[in-house]
């Protein structure tokens, strides 16, 4: 990718989901300008060390998903709304539990 913005093909390299070693492995080949991760109150998982990375790299940080995949918009009532098709029922157990868990904090 370092190739295309030599040749002037793209201007900025940007990943995704990656890790914070994965980001520091890359910056020493070419500049990174951002990283695009999953970031709500489904999933916290950035904070662990992927945001501490970004800020020490200066790499800009985008939060895909910040609604929870549409479970905080108020739409869904409880996870059973759902279809059984719906690509959001896909790891069920940790998804309902945490929209449970967000359910009962909106309503007190």
């Amino acid at each position: 990718m370092a190739e295309l913005v030599k040749e002037g093909k793209i201007r900025y390299i940007g990943l995704s989901e990656a890790s914070a070693n994965t980001l520091r492995r890359a910056v020493k080949v070419h500049p990174i300008a951002a990283l695009q991760t999953e970031y709500s109150l489904w999933t916290r998982d950035p904070e662990k060390e992927i945001l501490a990375a970004c800020r020490e790299l200066s790499i800009g940080f985008v939060a895909y998903s910040p609604l929870g995949r549409g479970f905080l918009t108020g739409q869904f009532k409880k996870f059973e709304d759902l279809a059984a098709d719906d690509y959001r029922v896909s790891r069920r157990a940790s998804r309902a539990r945490t929209f449970r868990r967000i359910s009962s904090r909106e309503e007190s």
